[in-house]
């Protein structure tokens, strides 16, 4: 999915690497977005995790989900690599029924399980297990 399909399935943020010229970005990509669900919080969060796809989480003390897949290469639809993608859904404190998502996706160096793409993960997770949230 590109920039446009991410915008318009509710992202709102997207952290795209950069490198001078000569230099090669890490090949890994982050999408910020907002979902909204009706009924109580709790139970969205269990039909989550019921699924045995996503496991709890607390990010800053908000309830939350977080699932890591491989996703294959699909030549047909032009994705030549399989990823490595993990996702963060995170309850809005607050604001019933407003979640925070985060996807991110690495190709690593080529493979989906190198080292590099366990750095670029353990990364993303000392990022989100960090986030604060504020009303500022």
């Amino acid at each position: 999915m590109g920039i446009k399909g991410a915008r318009k399935s509710g992202g709102l943020d997207f952290y795209l690497p950069m490198a001078d010229p000569g230099e090669s970005p890490i090949a890994a990509s982050f999408v910020v977005g907002e979902i909204s669900s009706e009924g109580d919080p709790g139970r969205f969060l269990e039909a989550m995790t019921s699924t045995g796809v996503y496991e709890p989480v607390d990010l800053d003390e908000a309830p939350g989900v977080r699932r890591e897949v491989v996703a294959e290469a699909d030549v047909q639809e032009g994705i030549e690599l399989a990823s490595r993608r993990v996702d963060y859904v995170a309850a809005v404190p607050g604001d019933r029924g407003r979640w925070l998502t985060i996807s991110f996706s690495t190709m690593g160096g080529g493979d989906p399980n190198d080292d590099l793409s366990d750095a670029t993960v353990a990364l993303l997770d000392a990022i989100v297990t960090t986030f604060r949230w504020s009303s500022e």
